[in-house]
């Protein structure tokens, strides 16, 4: 059996080294968009500490009632001690995104350079897959290949802003196909990006010290729950 001493320095070598591991591991971010006619599907996963800890968002079902819209939502969330599934309704009318722009606006009031915080951390990630395949058409030859060069336009400029943001570590698939035949529009992008678990923790951290304190709101953590908590 090994010493006191010996025992206590392995133990804490071990700690640390498994911590650098946890710390230098990366936070994966996997998008897929599909849409057909008038038929949308999307969903969102994102899996950390070697999947143990592993989000999954899909496209909610949109349903029209009136002057509003219904959403059923449903989020999983997957860890090492079991997985959670929260599915609700929720209504999306004129009041609830004013309440959301509201919020918005606090979050950039009451955050010292916000812009910037976003900024720099879009800096740290890497996109290691992209993917954007699109076919359109208008039934008419000449107005179907004017409407592909404009896509084509849209898709490079989207590339070169998305460049100067993060880091592209390889080369973007981007395919558009004309369809002379008849009316048509579809789409599908999918993507994947990484970020380090540290350097994750420390961005949401430094944005609880942005946070500013202000009248009726704290700083911080507290600050930031009672804006996005706001009804």
């Amino acid at each position: 059996m090994l010493g006191y001493p010996l025992g206590w320095m392995i133990g804490t070598g071990l700690f640390f080294l498994l911590l650098i591991i946890a710390l230098s591991s990366p936070v994966v971010i996997r998008g897929h968009m599909k849409r057909i006619g008038n038929d949308d599907d999307a969903e969102l996963r994102i899996r950390a500490l070697f999947g143990l800890i592993h989000y999954h968002w899909q496209l909610p079902i949109v349903k029209f009632k009136g002057m509003s819209i219904e959403l059923k939502q449903e989020m999983l969330a997957e860890n090492a001690g079991g997985i959670d599934l929260n599915a609700k309704m929720s209504s999306v009318d004129a009041n609830s995104i004013m309440k959301s722009i509201d919020k918005a606006h606090l979050l950039l009031k009451h955050t010292d350079d916000m812009l910037g915080w976003v900024r720099i951390t879009l800096g740290h990630v890497r996109l290691t897959e992209w993917y954007w395949r699109t076919a359109v058409g208008t039934g008419d030859a000449m107005w179907t290949a004017m409407l592909t060069g404009m896509v084509w336009s849209v898709k490079t400029t989207s590339i070169g802003v998305l460049s100067q943001l993060v880091r592209l570590t390889a080369d973007p698939s981007l395919v558009v196909e004309p369809v002379y035949q008849k009316p048509h529009f579809s789409t599908e992008g999918k993507f994947t990006a990484k970020v380090p678990f540290g350097y994750a923790i420390f961005a949401i951290l430094r944005l609880f010290v942005r946070i500013k304190k202000a009248h009726g709101l704290p700083g911080g953590f507290l600050g930031l729950q009672r804006i996005l908590l706001r009804g």
